[in-house]
């Protein structure tokens, strides 16, 4: 008897093992699968700034109203910010007047031009996104998906369509709300596959699309797409290591990808993200 109880007390000593030793394992595979590989990494020190290329940036500048605007180191980072992009996305533009936002694009206006969409959202907190891009690049088409009658997005997005020379491009751009990202995210490549899907297409955006909000191992939408931000990478100021501002790029533009990067010189009394990047050839080309 006794030794009947003696063998089963190393089954379960072996059966705890084996249940550890997984734990363990599936700790170190979930770790290793956001290493960073050995070459394409973001850059976290400085954004491009080349006639060559064209570089398109998207940044939630939280709660962007007067308060922000108000305070000298916030409004000094911006503006020495927002100039390196050619073309740039503000998120979070909370100030109803649209003071903030003229008096930003006025500081630019001997080398940028600046549209704004309507102000957006399911309760009394509304948001705007801004689009900024320089005097050489002509802009062909807005399209302002707010209101949607279909009430698909807290913040229905905004397409832009671009020209950079003899190169055209369709920009989407849209801040998802966090306790919707899966089903938002799949309205938003909806919108995609009824549209023209051969010509140069861009996602960029506060999409929340890590940690909490959304399963970074099992995407559902825009599989076939070239996800530029990386799920190993931080874009949240807060240090809690989460990708939650995203670029997408399809087949026809990923051609044209060089690099990417998120600006990572910012502190939190400027916002709780960083601006995030890429960088493109931005020509045609030949099949």
């Amino acid at each position: 008897m006794a030794r009947k109880k003696r063998g089963l007390e190393i089954l379960i000593v072996i059966l705890v093992l084996i249940v550890a030793g997984y734990g363990y394992y599936s700790l170190f595979e979930r770790e290793a699968s956001r290493e960073e590989p050995g070459e394409d990494k973001a850059i976290t020190t400085f954004i491009p700034d080349s006639t060559d290329t064209l570089t398109i940036m998207n940044w939630n500048i939280q709660t962007f109203g007067l308060a922000k605007w108000d305070r000298p180191e916030a409004k000094k980072k911006i503006l020495e910010i927002v100039p390196q992009a050619d073309i740039v996305f503000i998120q979070e533009i909370r100030e109803r007047t649209g003071v903030v936002f003229n008096d930003l694009c006025n500081y630019l206006n001997h080398t940028h031009k600046c549209d704004i969409t309507s102000r957006a959202g399911r309760t009394s907190s509304k948001e705007q996104y801004g689009v900024i891009y320089k005097k050489d690049i002509e802009v062909l088409g807005l399209t302002d998906f707010n209101p949607d009658t279909l009430d698909r997005w807290e913040r229905p997005p905004v397409v832009v369509s671009f020209k950079v020379d003899d190169y055209e491009f369709l920009a989407t751009n849209i801040h998802i709300r966090p306790d919707d990202v899966v089903e938002e995210l799949e309205d938003l490549e909806m919108l995609y596959m009824v549209s023209s899907v051969s010509t140069n297409r861009i996602w960029l955006g506060d999409f929340n699309a890590d940690c909490s909000y959304y399963d970074e191992n099992n995407k559902t939408v825009f599989k076939n797409k070239f996800w530029v931000i990386r799920d190993y990478d931080d874009t949240a100021v807060s240090g809690r290591d989460c990708a939650y501002d995203r670029i997408i790029l399809n087949s026809n533009m990923e051609q044209e990808y060089i690099r990417y990067g998120i600006y990572k010189n910012i502190t939190s009394e400027v916002s709780d993200h960083y601006p995030v990047w890429v960088e493109i050839k931005a020509q045609e080309v030949v099949p």
